[in-house]
């Protein structure tokens, strides 16, 4: 995969009702880099799973930046 902006990857966003069909996150939410990654939505908040834990924010878009900062560093490695 190539680089992509900040821009770019949250262009890539798309939404499903169901994560966990597409083998992601559990329930709804929003769907990255060609369904490499997922904010789930539950309720009023959005949730970015990490392998030990997970970031709550009602803020998309700042767990959107989190996200692309990750992503973007595993292109790097």
């Amino acid at each position: 995969m190539t680089a992509m902006t900040f821009e770019e990857f949250r262009a890539s966003r798309d939404y499903s009702d169901d994560l966990y069909a597409i083998g992601l996150c559990q329930g709804e939410g929003y769907v990255y880099a060609d369904g490499l990654y997922c904010i789930e939505k539950s309720g009023a908040v959005y949730l970015l799973h990490d392998a030990d834990r997970t970031l709550v924010d009602a803020d998309l878009a700042k767990l959107e930046r989190e996200l692309y900062s990750r992503w973007y560093l595993a292109e790097a490695a």
